[in-house]
């Protein structure tokens, strides 16, 4: 099993799904973050998933970082001898430096993010393994990623990032703001919390609660259940909550349904919401998305929007584009009304008590604009959304907003309209290319949708 690098016979139980969950990515996905409670065993399994990288690819350096570099130290090395004890003599050697270990012909680097790794390395790097960013400086945090970590992976084949962490503290860390978004994005984010952790026992659970100051306190939700402690100052969204307003969402049988796009131009991205007004519910309902990059043509954008809008029966379009834009989109037979606009902070306001009030469901295959609603923030100012590199300009947060101030609301049914006890609702017919078009888009499944109350007008 050693000379196979299979070494998952020396995983807890606990550990064993985590590490199958890393294992069955494919080489496609190169960010990969497992959120992971405080005593899970999250160290000793990423030094063990870094000695099999090591004998699976000959000539390669396996790099696990940290917060620091002495940090990094004091987690691995321990770690790796334990792991080691059975290992063949001469098959994992340490150099004289702290810092590297040879395992067959490959290498395990150790760096941190307060330094410059990249001094480290002599080899192609295959697999970062990435400890407990809970303690990173953000901006030591961002410059490696970009600078360091990023291009080292430039020329190895299905090379990965893999985060074995709990969360940051600091609610607008690059972690929480860009990883994160990232890894969902990609279907490449997992959860395991301390009720996943079946090893304990139920005095052990009691004292975790109870050092951390009682299982309501902050400390403990974001360590041993990693709850994101959102920053409500600035969190474009603090009420959205993917538990409440996430599921399943199906269109009325009769409504007005609607795309509502941001336009992002050469800047920014595009993003197309499919919305309809749930009369009959007083509900707002997004249905689909279609998230395109800067400098996407707009004639590419249209011809992949109609069929979308064709399967959900679209009757109204809203836009937010330049003027210019509006006019050649009407030569290619694409009629758009512009969007409310005036107050942008008021209606942001709007919208987050739309989300406490229930008014808002959300589909959950809409993942960038579910995954913009969590981690979207506001820039320093409060003037204007933060651009990130995955969620961009909060484009799909924008055209939510447009869609709440803008869809149509008056009654879609007829006045001799009589509904029976079984609501009338038509599901559309299923078009094999958007079938085709949804496998493709990323993919995030909610928990459910379930209704949070009723509103009753004044």
């Amino acid at each position: 099993m050693w000379e196979r690098g299979i070494l998952s016979w020396k995983l807890w139980d606990q550990q064993v799904a985590i590490y199958e969950s890393i294992r069955s990515l494919s080489g496609f996905v190169e960010i990969i973050v497992i959120l992971c409670c405080r005593q899970y065993g999250k160290s000793h399994l990423g030094v063990l998933m870094a000695v099999e990288d090591a004998l699976r690819h000959p000539d390669k350096c396996i790099l696990i970082m940290g917060p620091t570099y002495k940090q990094t130290i004091e987690i691995v090395a321990p770690r790796l001898k334990e792991i080691a004890k059975d290992a063949p003599e001469g098959l994992i050697r340490r150099t004289k430096s702290e810092g590297k270990w040879y395992v067959g012909d490959s290498e395990i680097v150790i760096g941190g993010f307060d330094q410059n790794s990249s001094s480290q390395r002599g080899k192609t790097v295959q697999t970062i393994y990435i400890e407990e960013v809970v303690d990173s400086n953000p901006d030591s945090y961002n410059e490696s990623m970009r600078s360091d970590l990023g291009p080292a992976l430039t020329h190895s084949v299905g090379g990965k990032m893999v985060f074995l962490t709990t969360l940051p503290k600091i609610p607008s860390h690059p972690f929480i703001t860009e990883t994160i978004p990232t890894a969902q994005l990609s279907g490449s984010y997992y959860n395991f919390t301390i009720d996943d952790n079946k090893a304990l026992t139920q005095a052990q659970y009691d004292a975790c609660v109870r050092r951390a100051g009682g299982r309501d306190s902050v400390d403990f939700r974001r360590e041993y259940l990693n709850e994101l402690i959102r920053d409500e100052q600035t969190s474009i969204c603090p009420p959205f909550d993917r538990k409440l307003h996430v599921g399943e969402v199906k269109g009325p049988g009769v409504g007005i349904f609607t795309t509502v796009m941001d336009w992002g131009g050469v800047r920014d991205k595009t993003a197309a919401l499919i919305c309809v007004y749930d009369f009959e519910r007083d509900k707002l309902l997004v249905l689909a998305e279609r998230i395109y990059n800067a400098n996407t043509p707009s004639d590419l954008i249209i011809e992949d929007i109609r069929p979308l809008e064709a399967y959900h029966r679209v009757t109204d379009r809203i836009s937010d584009c330049p003027g210019q834009l509006s006019i050649d989109l009407r030569k290619m037979g694409y009629q758009v009304r512009l969007p409310i606009k005036a107050d942008w902070r008021a209606g942001m306001n709007a919208m987050q008590m739309a989300f406490s009030l229930g008014k808002i469901e959300i589909d959950q295959s809409c993942t960038m604009l579910i995954t913009t609603l969590e981690s979207g923030q506001y820039n320093k100012q409060k003037t204007d959304f933060e651009r990130t590199h995955a969620l961009g300009h909060c484009d799909a947060a924008a055209a939510l907003l447009y869609a709440w101030r803008t869809v149509r609301r008056e009654n879609p049914y007829p006045h001799s309209y009589q509904p029976n006890q079984n609501r009338f609702v038509v599901t559309p017919h299923k078009d094999p290319i958007i079938e085709v078009s949804n496998a493709l888009q990323p993919k995030t499944f909610g928990t459910g949708y379930r209704p949070v109350g009723t509103f009753k007008k004044r």
